[in-house]
């Protein structure tokens, strides 16, 4: 008999994660390892991630994130799960690879991007029109929030979920919708940049540490117009079941993260975002929400701390 195969990973590696697998209601976080393991383990639908990952970021977030997906879809109630994180953080990525892993296990999961449910491109124009950083969407505003909510009280009766897709290369690199999709599921992964925020969490503060620069008058206007529209999201936060967020070490990690996201894209396809449409869009995401809203998300349940490096430090129960 050969010798015993040891975990490549160990549980201790990663400050939080035994308390959380308690929570999950993982008996043996041993065994836990084990099973994963013998599912491949860091490799399991690894070509999913489209990019090198590192091994916390399977073993310490997604592993135990689709266990709940997994716990949930075994206790025959439907199920509403977000997923939220500042755009280059990762939760994309993260996203696409439940939806693959979920797949492959033949959980009833669905993966959905908020932004699937931007308005269509004329209703989008008017939405976004005036703002100071030239983004056209992604703030607060830029989705219709009926068409999501009739969505999702149709899915919670029958289980099938009807929506929207978003192509953001249409209309120049505007975005429109490009027809719909239907899917049956369970549990529903709700994922985007803010969800969960809070206009209460605001201050009132017109100096933001995370960017170094006094706001401008027409980004401490367009502020308020985001916290206003914020408000009608709410209903939509009353909606989730639970809230996992991935937690930077400070909006300003995002310019980090897009700008290293946009040199991968670069060397992988010649094709990069415009310097002036890459820094509207990191100063939108430095100024548009305050720090205070963006970083305590209501109800949150799980908080994964990431570094500037995007590494996984803690993960924390709430």
């Amino acid at each position: 008999m050969g010798p015993e195969r040891q975990p490549s990973f160990a549980i201790d590696a990663v400050p939080g994660l035994a308390d959380l697998l308690a929570a999950l209601e993982v008996e043996d976080a041993d065994r836990w390892l084990e099973r994963w393991q013998q599912r491949g383990g860091a490799a399991f639908q690894h070509q999913a991630w489209g990019h090198p990952v590192a091994e916390p970021w399977v073993w310490a977030v997604a592993l135990p994130l689709l266990t709940a997906l997994e716990r949930h879809c075994r206790d025959g109630e439907r199920h509403l799960v977000g997923l939220s994180g500042l755009p280059g953080c990762g939760k994309s990525t993260l996203a696409r690879w439940l939806a693959s892993a979920s797949a492959v296990l033949d959980l009833p999961v669905a993966v959905v991007s908020i932004d699937d449910f931007y308005w269509p491109g004329e209703q989008l124009e008017q939405a976004m029109a005036g703002n100071p950083w030239g983004v056209p969407r992604a703030l607060p505003g830029s989705h219709d929030l009926g068409l999501l909510d009739a969505s999702l009280e149709r899915w919670r009766r029958s289980g099938e979920l009807r929506m929207p897709q978003f192509e953001k290369s249409l209309r120049a690199g505007r975005g429109d919708r490009s027809g719909w999709h239907q899917q049956s599921a369970q549990v529903v992964l709700l994922e985007g940049w803010f969800l969960g925020a809070s206009p209460g969490h605001a201050t009132t503060e017109p100096f933001e540490a995370i960017s170094t620069l006094l706001l401008s008058d027409a980004e401490r206007q367009w502020r308020a117009q985001a916290l206003s529209q914020l408000e009608r999201y709410q209903p939509i936060w009353d909606c989730l079941d639970e809230l996992w967020h991935l937690k930077a070490p400070s909006p300003s990690a995002s310019r980090r993260w897009k700008e290293e996201q946009e040199q991968a894209m670069e060397q992988r396809t010649g094709i990069r975002l415009p310097a002036e449409e890459l820094e509207g869009f990191v100063r939108m995401i430095e100024t548009a929400i305050p720090e205070t809203v963006l970083q305590n998300p209501r109800d949150v349940a799980v908080v994964v701390h990431l570094t500037e490096t995007r590494r996984v430090r803690e993960v924390q129960l709430r």
